[in-house]
């Protein structure tokens, strides 16, 4: 593809997600609980969430992140009950209270004459908790958006939150955590109030596949921990090679990361020849690696070595969130089931990672030779998730329909879509919309407003996704119900799923 071809196919897509509308709520607080996971979980935490700027036990953090995974593993296999429990207000709420409570309990631990362990035990808990409950509640707002706003808005957040992040570092201690501690209430209001996750009046209708749970966690969990392993090995590696502070390690480099993780992400999206996941997938994994096999060249030289090793780390993060994003908006699956294992899977793999690397560690001063082989023993990894756990195959059939034939349910994971009763063949959600707008000869925008309306949203909700006035959302319907010869909505459902 020509360079003038591939600028004219960028501003083919930015035509369908202009950049100013990324800079939106749901953008802003997603990146704002992603700079509180960065505060509390990235390694100068220690130094910032306390009164008095003295470091809290490491094992708070670990049992924090052990809670938040549990949080997640559990509300991904007790799918059949998260419609029940997540209807409630009391669950809603106690997301961002838990958060802030977790936070400032944390706070007060190392403060004198205070009970430490108690004060640890019970900001651990409600941190994990609570986070985890944000996570599920952006993970499903994230359901219902179009792929490729997803995937432009992802690394735009993840690059704010680092800006988030190094603004608080030059913040006095009680300043800091006042602030930290703001951030999840602020971010949880904008889901849960704003946007009313969860709430009864956003319930969706299409809901035409099923997940083979073990398939999906097997495929993406076994990537996730081996790259998420690899990844804190080698933070933790090359950060005892340094002669800076951790704080310093982190402040500058993350944002420098979450820069690159931007133009990465944005040129995959923007430049390759063919739409959807997998270039993307590619060419991040091909970068991990080389990232990976530089850092030992940098040795020496701190503020590349962070940019380096947390380029890794942010883009990996930004990637699967992507991925999970997409794979719940495509087949319209229950989005607490899909990121709760799979973002479960990716934070269990970091904290394996980071507790393996503190291991390793303790051999050390490092010699070059041993820089090399952790970097090399890294790429390996990444390279084996790639070819060997979750490639570009399973991108494909990583969604098999499970469907009942005679009384019998079809396996999954075979690598063929099933087939329905009367032999019609099941194809993603989006595919069928795009060959029904096909054969009533529908435009692109009312294709993309059909697509919309039949997973659920109101035109008021169109109208802001896509930056509409009232009128043109309601003159696009008008002339969608009009081609098709549909009068209701439930009409419009039945032609999309061929009844």
């Amino acid at each position: 593809m020509s360079f003038k071809g591939m600028l004219e196919k960028a501003d083919e897509r930015l035509q369908e997600v202009p950049l100013s509308s990324l800079f939106n709520l749901r953008m802003l607080g997603f990146s704002l609980i992603r700079a509180w996971v960065y505060l509390m979980f990235l390694g100068a935490a220690t130094s910032v969430v306390t009164w008095n700027g003295e470091a809290l036990p490491p094992a708070a953090f670990l049992f924090s992140t052990l809670c938040l995974c549990a949080l997640l593993f559990s509300c991904a296999f007790i799918r059949k009950y998260n419609v029940f429990i997540t209807g409630t207000k009391i669950f809603r709420f106690a997301g961002p209270i838990c958060t802030c409570i977790g936070t400032l309990c944390l706070a007060s631990a190392t403060l004198p004459g205070a009970p430490q362990v108690l004060l640890c035990a019970v900001g651990a808990i409600t941190t994990g908790v609570g986070s985890g409950i944000i996570d599920l509640g952006y993970g499903d707002l994230y359901r219902n958006v179009a792929p490729m706003r997803t995937t432009l808005e992802a690394p735009l957040a993840f690059l704010l939150a680092a800006a988030v992040y190094l603004a608080v570092q030059f913040l006095p201690s009680i300043a800091d955590v006042l602030v930290v501690a703001a951030l999840p209430a602020i971010s949880g209001y904008i889901l849960f109030v704003h946007f009313q996750v969860w709430s009864p009046k956003h319930e969706f209708t299409v809901l035409p596949f099923k997940i083979h749970l073990g398939t999906f966690s097997w495929k993406i969990g076994a990537c996730a921990c081996l790259i998420g392993m690899a990844d804190g090995v080698v933070r933790a590696v090359f950060l005892s090679t340094s002669d800076i502070t951790v704080q310093d390690f982190y402040r500058f480099p993350l944002l420098w990361a979450g820069a690159i993780t931007l133009i990465i992400i944005y040129g995959c999206a923007l430049f390759s020849r063919e739409r959807g996941f997998k270039p993307m997938y590619r060419t991040v994994m091909l970068i991990m690696a080389l990232f990976f096999m530089l850092l030992p060249v940098f040795t020496g030289y701190s503020e590349i070595e962070g940019v380096i090793g947390l380029t890794g780390y942010g883009t990996f993060n930004v990637l699967i969130w992507i991925l999970l994003a997409d794979i719940t908006s495509t087949y319209r699956l229950s989005g607490i089931m899909v990121f709760g294992m799979g973002w479960g899977m990716v934070t269990l793999g970091v904290l394996l990672g980071t507790q393996l690397g503190q291991i390793v560690c303790l051999a050390a001063p490092f010699t070059p030779q041993m820089l090399s082989l952790i970097a090399l023993l890294a790429t390996i990894a990444i390279l084996i998730s790639y070819m060997f756990v979750f490639n570009e195959k399973d991108l494909e059939h990583l969604a098999t329909p499970e469907e009942e034939d005679g009384g019998k349910a079809m396996e999954a994971g075979q690598g063929q879509s099933s087939e329905t009763r009367d032999g019609v063949r099941r194809q993603r959600f989006q595919d069928r919309c795009n060959d029904v707008a096909a054969q009533y000869g529908l435009t692109d925008r009312e294709t993309e407003i059909m697509v919309l309306f039949a997973k659920g949203r109101s035109a008021a909700r169109i109208q802001e996704e896509l930056y509409l006035s009232r009128g043109t959302v309601s003159t696009h319907l008008r002339h969608i119900y009009q081609k098709m010869d549909v009068h209701s909505k439930q009409e419009l459902l039945d032609v999309i799923e061929g009844l």
